[in-house]
């Protein structure tokens, strides 16, 4: 008989725990497998290039009407502030990436990653802003973040460049 042990249960306040399983669980709750392709049509290219590439020079990321968030390698997201449940991801020359789309706003929540197809790519449950378990489209265990350091399905931590 083989058991499976939980890499990782945290109590939380309110003594919530949750195990990998668990995790996965509520992420997968209601998942939308596909993107409508109005949203994705819609931000092939970032409409606001140009002056988003200016404000990120310029370090301006908090924008009136949008936030914006620049990777080590000039990639960036972008969340209107107008509509804080999706989330842009763009290549350093203004290509969609991906799309975010956040289930709620209030922890615990779920959010989706979306390709330019509309296909499912990555499911996250947060559990609070400091907690994270990481899915692929198909329900692998991918990661589990704790505040700014990721760690893999043995519990070790995730390579520099991927943190």
């Amino acid at each position: 008989m083989m058991f499976a042990l939980p890499i990782e249960a945290k109590t939380l306040k309110g003594g919530v725990k949750y195990t990998v399983k668990q995790a996965r669980e509520e992420a997968f709750a209601n998942v939308e497998y596909t993107l409508p392709q109005s949203i994705i049509k819609a931000n092939l290219t970032d409409p606001n290039y140009k002056e988003n590439k200016k404000a990120i020079k310029y370090n301006n990321v908090d924008l009136n009407d949008r936030h914006i968030t620049l990777y080590a390698n000039g990639d960036y997201t972008i969340i209107y502030k107008n509509n804080l449940y999706y989330e842009y991801y763009y290549n350093s020359q203004g290509k969609l990436n991906l799309i975010g789309k956040r289930t709620g706003l209030v922890y615990p929540t779920q959010s989706y990653k979306y390709n330019v197809s509309g296909k499912l790519e990555e499911v996250n449950f947060y559990i609070s802003q400091d907690i994270c378990y990481i899915f692929s489209a198909n329900g692998k265990f991918l990661a589990k973040w704790l505040g700014n350091q990721g760690y893999d399905s043995n519990g070790k931590p995730l390579p520099e460049e991927l943190n």
